[in-house]
């Protein structure tokens, strides 16, 4: 299912209402069973010890309020601690040579081991937002891996259609199995309850392979996002090794386009690998073109034929558009208006170019650790003075988590745009690329690899695919020096 909030309750910030917030919190709890006692012992802790941290800190002197709400899906059970008051981001950083010594260090280090996922906002007018997650307890355990099995096509004759059933998400699963093991990042994929569940609340649109003996030959789906509204992923394709060599990834591929335009969508994405030749040239023949690349991005566990030497892989972002009336008010950094402008004319997007301005009044962005893959990601879609700070601390808790890379999101949407992006560069972001087309805004994607530096030479690119890493190249100081 969709998050969705279940309860909610307003307090002023008064120290008594920690004890009573906790025990609408168990109250709550009580009536979820999926939240099993010993993993809600450590989430009620934590949230009591920021709820008292908020009351503390947010409203000097004064008197204000501090809302609390509570949210479940088919992974998190999530309580989000908002306020209007003074906004304090760094007060979850510890030194873990000082746990002993010092309390706040002990508290920040049991908050970072207990939780699956802490993230912080900036709301701007609407104040910050704290969120804690904890994953709840699946019914389902999985089974030790089975080997693949093959089976004998009994005829190439495959026509695609919808998963409807239950009976077809398990064929959905068992495609994405037979590539990825269980290691597949999005884990909701391998129960048919919340597989089923994402496509009643159209968060994706799944789609079959099928012959006309019945045989599943792959599976492929269209994933939708709050970020990118409008501009749905194709993703999870996989075809069954004995059906390849057929152009079954190209008509997945025509039939997602084709779904897009029957249901209005503004654009659709894809995101094929950095060193799948054949895949880049199919996706550039049905007209999509590519905006960015997205370097170590999936994490090293990942099980699949393509991740045999437990490295991180690279992908890639390309665009079709499909709304031809579509159109971006766009403020390019000054360094950056040749090649956004480059971006756009080859997508055939509209687009208004306007003049940047300095930092804006208030920062407001999203701070995200995206567990699965080792990712801390960051989306600004307002930048002011103080983001340099923030990206400080985030990089220092990137580190301390142990992340393996960061992803800077900035938006295009913002006449603060040029701010923000001159503040990641200097903070040693480096450009990745930009993602037009979704309903709330166009995008400036950057990347920090925290563990190595971001290398090019590796990657197996052709067409627009290579002349997209060579304008980034070209565009960066820091890679000019190692080109």
């Amino acid at each position: 299912m969709a998050k969705k909030k279940i309860a909610s309750i307003e307090i002023l910030n008064k120290k008594h209402y920690v004890f009573a917030t906790l025990s609408f919190l168990d109250a709550v709890i009580s009536k979820h069973s999926a939240v099993d006692i010993s993993t809600y012992n450590k989430l009620r802790f934590v949230v009591g010890e920021i709820l008292k941290n908020r009351i503390e800190n947010s409203y000097p002197g004064k008197e204000g309020s501090i809302w609390v709400d509570m949210f479940l899906d088919d992974t998190y059970f999530e309580v989000s601690i908002r306020d209007k008051g003074v906004p304090q981001w760094n007060s979850f950083e510890y030194d873990i040579n000082n746990i002993s010594l010092d309390v706040n260090d002990l508290r920040n280090y049991v908050l970072d081991m207990w939780m699956d996922e802490i993230g912080m906002e900036k709301l701007g007018r609407d104040g910050q937002r704290i969120f804690i997650r904890q994953k709840i307890k699946n019914k389902i355990t999985f089974a030790p891996p089975e080997p693949y099995e093959e089976i004998t096509p009994l005829d190439n004759n495959i026509t695609i259609r919808p998963v409807l059933t239950k009976e077809d998400v398990v064929e959905a699963i068992r495609c994405v199995y037979s590539e990825y093991g269980y290691s597949y990042s999005y884990e909701r994929m391998y129960y048919v309850d919340s597989f089923m569940n994402m496509i009643n609340n159209k968060e994706i649109m799944s789609f079959l392979a099928v012959n006309d003996h019945g045989q599943v030959a792959g599976h492929i789906a269209m994933s939708f996002s709050d970020m990118y509204e409008g501009m749905p992923e194709i993703a999870s394709a996989v075809i069954r090794r004995e059906f390849r060599g057929l152009g079954l990834l190209t008509k997945f591929i025509e039939h997602c386009v084709q779904v897009g335009k029957e249901n209005n969508f503004r654009a659709v994405m894809a995101q094929p690998v950095a060193f799948h030749s054949m895949t880049q040239k199919a996706l550039t023949k049905l007209g999509f073109t590519a905006t960015s690349l997205l370097l170590s991005y999936l994490g090293t566990d990942i099980e699949s034929e393509y991740n045999k030497d437990s490295t991180r892989l690279d992908l890639t972002a390309c665009i079709k558009v499909l709304d031809e009336n579509a159109k971006s008010v766009i403020y390019p950094p000054k360094e950056l208006i040749s090649f956004v402008t480059k971006m756009y004319d080859r997508l055939g997007w509209k687009y208004e170019l306007c003049d940047t301005a300095g930092p804006a009044e208030e920062t407001h962005l999203n701070i995200e650790d995206i567990a699965a893959l080792r990712i801390k990601k960051i989306v600004i879609t307002e930048a002011a003075t103080d983001l340099e700070k923030i990206l400080q601390g985030a990089v220092k808790d990137a580190i301390r988590k142990q992340c393996e890379m960061m992803e800077l999101v900035i938006s295009l949407s913002s006449p603060s745009s040029e701010y923000a992006y001159e503040i990641a560069k200097d903070s040693q972001f480096v450009l990745s690329g930009i993602i037009p087309g979704g309903a709330k805004g166009d995008y400036i994607i950057m990347q920090r690899l925290l563990a190595v530096d971001i290398e090019y030479d590796h990657l197996v690119l052709i067409g627009e695919y290579e002349e997209l890493k060579n304008d980034i190249v070209e565009l960066t100081d820091f890679n000019k020096e190692a080109k």
